[in-house]
């Protein structure tokens, strides 16, 4: 069935948690100093190269606006690379409102105010409109952490920021679902990422996605404390602020399948003829 307006707020609440208006590329500046240029290098193979929790369990505060109306939600979420999500909304009086499960390439959402489930796959045309299919499903984790998928990346070009002290990096996937983009990764002085966009041949960018307030983690990369997500190819503005991190723990797989009620009307969401 077609997901109803109703369906369509939840799903841009909680699926894929991504969204977006798209900003400008920067402006960069060519590094000419050899050494400099191999020093700046060697950033990225550092960054992509440390050792990262793979898990973790938290308190987030989710902002969206989309279709017209804009909603803040507070909500416990669960997360486990490379592609599982669990995320439940809660009201001001601590109330669980919705309840998402993202397994592999199924979701299930569970609506508690109209008691009515949603089940789908994440190649579905409504997910599309908020995680593009140049987005692979099993980078979600990698999105939602400031990492980034180091395998078959190659590098096209390193430069510095015009502005501000930052490193970037030009990167492609010649192999995977993002063949025909160009992705371009800041990073900062701590190693750190700073921004992540994904443009297309006309250098538009079509996702990007920009963290700040990183924390230390049990491993030696660091965490973000927000993520905002824009873009030309998605349907919403979208921010995730970690309120707060319980553990960095590997999860069971049991915890992202999630069970609607039995009482509860289930729909599944397929794609219009």
């Amino acid at each position: 069935m077609r997901l109803n307006a109703q369906g369509i707020s939840w799903c841009c609440a909680g699926l894929m948690i991504l969204s977006g208006c798209a900003a400008t590329p920067p402006k960069t500046l060519e590094i000419s100093n050899s050494t400099e240029l191999r020093q700046v290098e060697n950033k990225l193979s550092d960054f992509s190269g440390q050792s990262c929790v793979n898990a973790v369990d938290c308190d987030v505060q989710l902002n969206w606006q989309a279709y017209g109306q804009g909603k803040t939600f507070s909500a416990t979420m669960q997360a486990m690379q490379p592609s599982s999500l669990r995320l439940a909304m809660i009201d001001p009086l601590g109330r669980p409102l919705v309840l998402l499960g993202v397994h592999g390439n199924t979701f299930t959402l569970a609506d508690n105010n109209e008691a009515i489930g949603y089940t789908g796959t994440m190649d579905l045309d409504v997910v599309h409109k908020f995680f593009p299919e140049f987005i692979p499903r099993d980078d979600i984790f990698y999105w939602l952490s400031g990492r980034v998928n180091r395998s078959g990346m190659k590098t096209l070009s390193t430069k510095m920021d015009a502005k501000d002290k930052l490193y970037w990096y030009e990167v492609i996937y010649p192999d995977g679902s993002s063949k025909d983009m160009t992705h371009k990764l800041a990073l900062n002085d701590a190693n750190q990422l700073v921004r992540h966009m994904v443009l297309d041949a006309d250098g538009d960018i079509q996702f990007e996605a920009t963290y700040s307030e990183y924390s230390a983690t049990p491993k030696t990369c660091s965490w973000p404390g927000r993520v905002e997500i824009a873009g030309e190819a998605l349907e919403a503005d979208f921010s995730l602020t970690y309120t707060e991190i319980f553990d960095f723990k590997p999860l069971e797989q049991k915890r992202f399948q999630v069970k609607i009620p039995p009482h509860f009307e289930v729909r599944k969401i397929v794609n219009e003829p």
